[in-house]
C-alpha cells in the first residue's frame, strides 16, 4: 500500500506513537476521556508503516503529511538548489513514448529500463526543447541517432513524431524551478509562409510550393510561472533548405534564455575533436589543475594533460608517471571519464544528458565514477540525467553518490496495463530493493 507512493521518512518522534506487529505505524497527539467505557482513547491514526531493514524509517501515507502539515506533492526539497534545473517532465509523442511523467527529479538522475522503452527518448526531449530555437535542431536530433537525413523534406522532423505520424502532436512539459515550460509541435495543412522581404523570389517561392505540397509543422513554446512568455511559429523545408518563421505577435520581444544543455553519448566520446574542444575550453577558462585533481582521484599518476601538434594534427596527451601518452591509448574508460567531466564543467549551471553512462568502463569503476559525477556537478551546479542497462552501475551509483544522497533519484522504466510509465526510487528504497533482491533494472 505504502512503497514506492511517498519516499522514505523518519518516524516521527512527537505525540505517542503504536506501532503494530504488523509493522503498521499509528500516532495521537492526546487522549479523551471515555465515560461509557471508563478509559482514556487515543485519538491515533495510521500514518504509515515501518521499514524492517532500515532502522526508525517508514513508509508514509497521505495522513502522514496532513498531520505533520507537509504538502505530499510539493514536500521541501532537500540538497542542491534546482532553479535551472528540471524537476518533473511529461512527454506526448516523442519517439516511441506516447506519454510518460517523471516527477520529483534530482541533480542526479539515473534511469534505466528493458531496450526500446525509451531512455535515450527521455533524453533527446529534453534537449529538444532547450534547444528549439536553434534552426539546426532537427538535425542535432537526427545526428544523435547518426541519421543523415536531407533537410529538404518533411522527413527531417517525421521521425520525431510518435509512429513517425505528424498527426500526433509532440508535446514536451518540463518544471524548472517555479516555472513550467510546454513545447508543442502540429502538423498545419493551412498555412503558407508569406515571406515578403530579405528572401529572393524564387526561394520564397520554393517554400511556398512545398508548403502547399506538403504541410508546415507549426511550433508553440510558453512559460508560466514567475514569468508569462511564449512563441510561436512554423517550420517549412524545401530544397533551399528550412525556414523558421516567427509568428508575427511575437513582435520584437528578446527570446527567453534556457537552461544550456549539453548530450553526450558515445559517438561524441569517441571523436578526437571533441575531447579537444572541451579541453580547449578548460584551459581557456583556467580549469585544466582542477580537471587534474579531479582526474587524479581514479589515477594518482596523473600530472598534466597537454595538446601536442603531430604532423599538423593536434592530440591529447596525458602525462603518467612521467611519461606523455595519447590519450587514445589511456582506454575507453579513461577517454569517457576525461569527456564527461570536461562536459560537466563546460556545463556550468546547466543540464548535461549521458546517454548509457555506463559503456567503456569495467564494473569496477563504477562507483568511482559515480563519486566522480557527484563531485564535479556539485562544484558546477550541473543536473546530470543519465541512462544506464547495466545493474552493476545502479549498485556503483548507489554507492558512489552515498555523500550527497539527498540529491540522487533513480527511475525504471517499464510498461504497465496503462501504458509506459516511470517508477520512482529513493535512494534509501533503492538500497532497500537490493537488500530484497528486488528487480530493479
Amino acid at each position: 500500500m505504502y512503497v514506492g507512493q511517498y519516499e522514505p521518512v523518519r518516524i516521527p518522534n512527537s505525540g505517542k506513537l503504536h506501532i503494530q506487529k504488523n509493522g503498521y505505524v499509528y500516532w495521537s497527539n492526546a487522549s479523551k476521556w471515555d465515560n461509557e467505557k471508563k478509559r482514556s482513547i487515543d485519538n491515533r491514526v495510521s500514518i504509515g508503516k515501518v521499514i524492517p531493514d532500515q532502522p526508525g524509517m517508514m513508509y508514509p501515507n497521505k495522513k502522514y503529511f496532513d498531520i505533520f502539515g507537509i504538502d505530499s506533492n510539493n514536500e521541501e526539497k532537500k540538497g542542491t538548489r534546482m532553479d535551472n534545473m528540471l524537476s518533473n517532465l511529461r512527454i506526448e509523442n516523442f519517439r516511441g513514448i506516447q506519454e510518460l511523467s517523471i516527477k520529483d527529479m534530482r541533480r542526479l538522475v539515473l534511469l534505466s529500463g528493458n531496450n526500446n522503452v525509451g531512455k535515450s527518448s527521455v533524453l533527446e526531449a529534453i534537449f529538444f526543447m532547450m534547444d528549439h530555437l536553434s534552426p539546426d535542431s532537427f538535425n542535432h536530433m537526427n545526428g544523435f541517432r547518426g541519421l543523415n537525413i536531407p533537410t529538404n523534406g518533411v522527413s527531417l522532423w517525421e521521425p520525431l513524431f510518435y509512429q513517425m505520424n505528424p498527426d500526433n502532436t509532440i508535446k514536451i512539459q518540463a518544471t524548472r524551478g517555479e516555472d513550467v515550460l510546454t513545447l508543442s509541435y502540429s502538423k498545419d495543412d493551412s498555412y503558407i509562409p508569406a515571406l515578403n522581404g530579405g528572401i529572393p523570389k524564387n526561394v520564397a517561392g520554393s517554400f511556398q510550393s512545398s508548403a502547399k505540397r506538403n504541410y508546415t509543422l507549426r511550433f508553440d513554446f510558453k512559460v508560466e510561472g514567475s514569468v508569462d512568455y511564449s512563441e510561436a511559429g512554423h517550420y517549412t523545408t524545401s530544397e533551399n533548405g528550412t525556414l523558421r518563421e516567427v509568428a508575427d505577435d511575437n513582435g520584437d520581444k528578446q527570446f527567453m534564455q534556457l537552461t544550456y544543455t549539453s548530450f553526450v553519448n558515445n559517438n561524441f566520446t569517441r571523436t578526437d575533436r571533441a575531447i579537444l574542444d572541451r579541453m580547449g575550453k578548460a584551459e581557456i577558462n583556467g580549469e585544466k589543475k582542477k580537471l587534474i585533481g579531479f582526474l587524479q582521484r581514479i589515477d594518482p599518476s596523473i600530472s598534466d594533460i597537454v595538446t601536442l601538434s603531430i604532423n599538423g594534427i593536434p592530440q591529447l596527451y596525458i602525462n603518467t608517471n612521467k611519461k606523455l601518452l595519447p590519450v587514445q591509448f589511456s582506454g575507453d574508460g579513461i577517454n569517457k571519464l576525461l569527456y564527461i567531466i570536461l562536459s560537466i564543467m563546460d556545463a556550468k549551471n546547466g543540464i548535461l544528458l549521458v546517454d548509457e553512462i555506463d559503456t567503456g568502463f569495467h564494473y569496477s569503476m563504477y562507483k568511482d565514477l559515480w563519486k566522480m559525477v557527484s563531485d564535479v556537478s556539485r562544484d558546477y551546479n550541473c543536473q546530470v540525467i543519465a541512462t544506464t542497462h547495466s545493474y552493476e552501475n545502479i549498485i556503483g551509483a548507489v554507492e558512489g553518490v552515498k555523500e550527497y544522497s539527498e540529491d540522487f533519484s533513480y527511475y525504471r522504466l517499464g510498461y504497465d496495463k496503462e501504458g509506459l510509465k516511470s517508477f520512482r526510487y529513493s535512494y534509501d528504497l533503492l538500497k532497500s530493493a537490493f537488500r530484497s533482491d528486488m528487480e530493479v533494472r
